[in-house]
C-alpha cells in the first residue's frame, strides 16, 4: 500500500499525517505521496521510513516507494 492510499483510507489530510509523523508542515508528507514518476517525489529517509512502518502498523513499508504492487 503506498502511503497516500493509507492517508485515504484513513481519511487523513496531508497535514494530520505530518502531525502524525511528527512534523508541523505537510510539505514532507505531500511529498512522500506523490506518485514515483512525479518530479517532487522523494523517498523518507531510514529514520523516517521507520516512522511510517510504525504509525502505519507496516502497511505501508520501504517496498512501497520502490515497487509498485500487482
Amino acid at each position: 500500500m503506498t502511503l497516500d492510499q493509507y492517508r485515504k483510507e484513513n481519511k487523513l489530510s496531508y497535514r494530520a499525517l505530518a502531525i502524525l509523523l511528527g512534523f508541523k508542515e505537510a510539505t514532507m508528507a505531500r511529498r512522500w505521496c506523490l506518485p514515483r514518476e512525479h518530479n517532487q517525489a522523494q523517498v523518507p529517509s531510514a529514520k523516517n521510513m521507520a516512522k511510517i512502518i510504525e504509525i502505519t502498523n507496516s502497511a505501508v513499508t520501504p517496498n512501497d516507494f520502490y515497487f509498485k504492487r500487482v
